[in-house]
C-alpha cells in the first residue's frame, strides 16, 4: 500500500492529532522518520519536527539539513531515505523544495521509497509539492480568474490529485477551481489548516483533523471558457462537483462515504 498525508498547514501544537496519526502509520515506537525542512528558511525547523516526532513516540527521527542543490544526494542521505518508514516535508515555500531536490538522486530515492511502501507526508508547502503538477503561487478569491494561479512541477508522488493548502483561511477556492478547469483529469484537494487528506493507493482519501477538505471534481465539466479568458477575467465552469469532507469522511471512486457514528441514546 502507498500512503500520502497532505496537511493544510498550521498543525495544532497543543493537540497534534495529525502528527500522532503520521507517527502511528509510520510504525509508532518502531518508526524511522526523516524530516526534509528545505521549504523553510528557518534554521531550527528540522530539529523542531525531530523533537516533536520523538515526543510523540517515534522510535527515531532525523532531519536532513541542507539548503543547496549541490548538497543533495549524499550517501548518508540516501541511506537515511532507504531506512525510513516515514518521510515528512515541512512548510515554507514549495519552490525551494523543487529547485533543490528536482532531478537529483535524492528525489529518485524519495519516489522509490514511496513506491515501496514508505509513508510520505507534508504540511503547507510540503503538501503542495506532493503532486506531479503543483500550485506554486496564486491569489485568493472565490471566483476562478485567468492568471489566478501559477503551476510548476512537483515531486510527482501522485498525478491524480492537486493539493492546495491554508484553503478556507486564505480563500483559495477560485484558484483550485481554475486548476481543475484547466485539467479536469486531476481531483482538486483543498486542505484547511490543521486538516489532512490521507491518500491511500492513489485512489481514496480519508480526512483527519479539525477542519475540512474541499474536493473539486471536474470530470463531468460540461462547459468552461478557461482557454479563452484573458486579462484576469472571470472563468465560467459548468457541472462542477464539490464535496466538503470533515474528520472521518472518506472519498473513493467518486463517492463520499460518511464516518460511522455511534447511535444516539434516547432519553
Amino acid at each position: 500500500m502507498t500512503t500520502l498525508i497532505a496537511i493544510g498547514g498550521a498543525i495544532d501544537k497543543e493537540d497534534p492529532a495529525i502528527m500522532r496519526e503520521f507517527i502511528r502509520r509510520a510504525g509508532g515506537e518502531n518508526a524511522q522518520i526523516v524530516i526534509l525542512p528545505q521549504a523553510s528558511n528557518l534554521a531550527d525547523t528540522g530539529e523542531t519536527y525531530v523533537r516533536q516526532c520523538r515526543d510523540l513516540g517515534a522510535g527515531a527521527a532525523l532531519a536532513l539539513e541542507f539548503r543547496q542543490r549541490s548538497e543533495a544526494g549524499t550517501p548518508e542521505q540516501i541511506d537515511a531515505i532507504r531506512a525510513a518508514s516515514g518521510i515528512f516535508l515541512t512548510g515554507g515555500t514549495q519552490m525551494r523544495i523543487s529547485a533543490i531536490l528536482g532531478g537529483t538522486p535524492l528525489e529518485a530515492e524519495l519516489l522509490s521509497a514511496y513506491r515501496h511502501g514508505c509513508l510520505v507526508g507534508g504540511t503547507s508547502a510540503g503538501a503542495s509539492i506532493l503532486s506531479k503538477t503543483m500550485i506554486a503561487y496564486g491569489k485568493g478569491g472565490p471566483t476562478p480568474r485567468e492568471r489566478i494561479v501559477q503551476f510548476s512541477p512537483g515531486l510527482g508522488f501522485t498525478d491524480k490529485f492537486v493539493f492546495d493548502q491554508h484553503f478556507r483561511q486564505r480563500d483559495r477556492l477560485g484558484r483550485l477551481i481554475y486548476a481543475v478547469a484547466a485539467y479536469p483529469g486531476a481531483l482538486g484537494v483543498g486542505l484547511d489548516e490543521d486538516t489532512a487528506a490521507i491518500v491511500e493507493d492513489d485512489s481514496s482519501i480519508t480526512v483527519c483533523g479539525s477542519g475540512a477538505v474541499t474536493l473539486v471534481d471536474g470530470r463531468q465539466i460540461g462547459f468552461t471558457d478557461v482557454t479563452e479568458v484573458e486579462h484576469g477575467g472571470p472563468v465560467a465552469v459548468s457541472n462542477l462537483k464539490i464535496h466538503i469532507l470533515t474528520a472521518g469522511c472518506r472519498y473513493q471512486n467518486g463517492e463520499v462515504i460518511p464516518p460511522e457514528r455511534p447511535p444516539l441514546k434516547e432519553d
